[in-house]
């Protein structure tokens, strides 16, 4: 479809998707900021670089709107009266921030002390009217890049996100992005079949985690959608453990079975009822090599703390729960000894050890 008719018709089932998951991330996101009477931060800036109008011809709310929903419900935190908040809504075309405008002045959207920022303005000069916001230490910044097709996250770009403090990001990556990468000599050594999706989703997590800063302690993680013939990327970056954690919280949610894309990446053919059954065949690959790389990390003592064991799980990108069969066998077998049964991210300050009884 292309972008200038995008919003001129119903999101398809991919995008509404891909706009479910940045919504039950800002729902998550939020309170960490806005919960306690003192919060971590003064400043909270949201992000929307291609906003759209707002929404589709169905009505279907688009990017902003959704965000500013789920501003109005966190109204009632603690820390609301102690946080300015702004949300920057940009787009190139003059056009859709009218409509959005328009949009906005339904009492549905207006939350009060939110300061609204919208404006038509390219991305390239978006962002570098940002710089100054993103760069600031004492204000905490989510930002969504929907690129619609358009290959905005340079590398510059991408090493501009990733060294803002206290900056958690969501982009798109179009299809013509992802062919690219299935077409590059060292990926196609990989890729038996043109349709082996899960081979190019790595490879593109790869290439940005290469682009980080050497011994860099940065979070990235994917999941792929579907829409129609085409498959199309998210990736999320974030330097906290917690922006991880709830990341991975929610796409799994999307995805029970590997919790990376709206389809059956891996070509298992696994239901998610199935997942209940012990049998091997209806256990998907992913789960099955993590439970054995932390089940033999464990048993050689490599893994101290619950710490250890959230880096496993990142790692491998499932949550801290599914770290928890595996604790208890081998606490049962006399392994290991430890106080939790799953590990805690609140607890990484002062992450609680693993006893070994061998």
């Amino acid at each position: 479809m292309a972008a200038g008719d995008f919003h001129q018709r119903s999101f398809d089932e991919g995008t509404l998707t891909k706009l479910r998951i940045f919504e039950l991330y800002a729902r998550e996101w939020l309170p960490v900021f806005l919960s306690r009477a003192k919060p971590p931060r003064r400043e909270i800036h949201l992000f929307d670089f291609f906003a759209g109008p707002g929404m589709d011809s169905a009505g279907h709310l688009g990017s902003p709107l959704r965000l500013l929903k789920q501003l109005k419900e966190c109204q009632h935190l603690a820390g609301w009266s102690h946080v300015h908040v702004s949300a920057h809504f940009f787009d190139a075309s003059a056009s859709k921030i009218k409509h959005l405008k328009g949009n906005l002045q339904s009492p549905e959207y207006h939350v009060p002390s939110v300061a609204l920022d919208v404006r038509p303005i390219e991305f390239h000069a978006a962002l570098k009217d940002s710089a100054p916001i993103l760069a600031n230490r004492h204000a905490a910044k989510l930002v969504f890049i929907d690129q619609c097709g358009v290959d905005q996250v340079t590398p510059d770009v991408f090493r501009q996100l990733v060294g803002s403090p206290t900056c958690d990001f969501l982009f798109f990556i179009s299809s013509s992005t992802l062919h690219r990468f299935r077409d590059h000599p060292a990926i196609k050594q990989k890729i038996s079949r043109p349709e082996d999706h899960y081979h190019v989703h790595r490879a593109v997590l790869a290439f940005y985690r290469a682009l980080l800063p050497e011994r860099s302690e940065y979070y990235l993680a994917p999941f792929s959608i579907r829409k129609g013939a085409n498959v199309y990327g998210l990736i999320f970056g974030s330097a906290h453990p917690l922006g991880m954690d709830k990341f991975l919280q929610v796409a799994w949610k999307a995805d029970e079975i590997n919790g990376e894309a709206d389809f059956d990446i891996n070509r298992e053919n696994i239901r998610p009822g199935e997942m209940l059954l012990a049998l091997d065949e209806f256990r998907p690959s992913k789960v099955t090599a993590f439970e054995r790389e932390l089940e033999q990390l464990l048993r050689s003592g490599s893994l101290k703390t619950e710490l250890d064991v959230v880096r496993v799980c990142f790692d491998y990108g499932v949550t801290r729960q599914h770290a928890k069969p595996v604790l208890a066998k081998l606490k049962s077998e006399n392994v290991i000894a430890a106080d939790f049964h799953v590990p805690q991210i609140d607890k990484l300050e002062a992450p609680r050890r693993i006893r070994f009884k061998q």
